[in-house]
């Protein structure tokens, strides 16, 4: 057995892999961790090294193999479209290699909804056409009431694609209706076998997306990062 870890800057996300299935893991503590038969732990971060110390010894691992991965030019039949490849987001670049491995030989487009809404086109041969990134739900809304003195919102988000009828409405309503319009457009721009949805808001955007073959995955980044088990 292995542990994933996708170590963000605010906060961790963990799955499990035994004989070669992928399974979500929604609490990451040491109690829980000390029962488990780990072999290693392999990590991708975007956070600081410092915090990946302070982690090892949070969860009572640091007696184990930890591996973390990077972005590459190319691994397991994907090929990076950057010319500095490891200024890709690891993210991207393991949802690449999640894609490509459930849907093999196949033309997708892959949006991750998180902090940022990050968009990526991988032909059939493995080939990466690039990608998008813009903002989240969230972001969009911090920098509209952070730039404005008379819009507000609210904590909860209950954006619909519809016209608003108030302040907070309108922002929510706005910012839903520019991520799918952002994500539609991709569609149109290069069609794909299949449009892979994953991430925190991907359940304020699936409802939308009925008219193309979605396929949402929560564990894609774990499926890429599985894959470099044991190399």
């Amino acid at each position: 057995m292995y542990l994933l870890l996708d170590i963000g800057n605010t906060r961790e996300k963990a799955a499990l892999v035994k004989h070669g299935k992928v399974t979500a893991l929604p609490q990451l503590a040491p109690d829980n961790l000390a029962k488990l038969p780990i072999k290693a732990v392999y990590f991708a971060s975007v956070a600081s090294q410092e915090k990946v110390a302070v982690i090892k010894q949070l969860l009572g691992l640091d007696h184990l193999p930890w591996r973390q991965v990077h972005a590459e030019a190319q691994a397991y039949g994907v090929r990076s479209s950057y010319q500095q490849p490891q200024t890709l987001g690891v993210d991207r670049w393991l949802a690449m290699l999640g894609g490509q491995l459930l849907f093999p030989a196949k033309n997708v487009l892959i949006v991750d909804a998180g902090t940022a809404v990050t968009v990526d086109w991988l032909n059939k041969d493995g080939q990466h056409g690039g990608g998008w990134i813009i903002p989240g739900l969230k972001m969009q809304q911090q920098a509209v009431v952070k730039n404005t003195a008379k819009v507000f919102n609210s904590e909860m988000f209950n954006g619909r694609l519809e016209p608003g009828q108030d302040t907070v409405t309108g922002l929510q309503n706005g910012c839903l209706a520019a991520v799918l319009g952002a994500i539609k457009q991709a569609w149109q721009l290069t069609p794909c076998d299949k449009l892979f949805l994953t991430g925190g808001d991907a359940k304020f955007l699936k409802p939308y997306l009925t008219d193309v073959p979605l396929v949402v995955e929560p564990l894609l980044i774990f499926h890429g990062l599985a894959r470099y088990i044991d190399m």
